[in-house]
């Protein structure tokens, strides 16, 4: 029975973690589609939007950095890999944003929010 409740208490807490570092994620993406929006309305070439990009949504990008080392420390992970995994999972994030941009501008589309 402890046993049993021991892991009931893992899985709701890893869930809760993942959430976390979930919504913090969206939250970053969200703030991207708007930053790239803007500056699609904007028609800022594609160099300028790939500068630019990399100081956007910084508070966004830190909350999700910072949520997904809590989770990689959590699971075991060292400081210095919990932070390499968050960082590579952040920059994968603002990666798809500045690979789309182009393929953006030329079909005159949008990015998406995501729920």
């Amino acid at each position: 029975m402890i046993t049993f409740l021991s892991m009931a208490l893992i899985s709701t807490v890893s869930a809760a973690t993942i959430a976390d570092a979930g919504t913090a994620r969206v939250a970053y993406s969200n703030c991207l589609v708007e930053f790239t929006t803007t500056k699609l309305d904007a028609k800022v070439g594609t160099s300028a939007f790939r500068a630019a990009a990399t100081s956007a949504c910084t508070d966004e990008r830190a909350a999700m950095i910072a949520a997904m080392k809590k989770d990689e420390k959590e699971f075991g992970s060292s400081e210095s890999e919990a932070t390499s995994f968050a960082t590579e999972e952040a920059d994968s994030v603002l990666f798809s944003f500045t690979d789309s941009y182009a393929g953006f501008v030329s079909s005159n589309s949008r990015p998406v929010k995501e729920d």
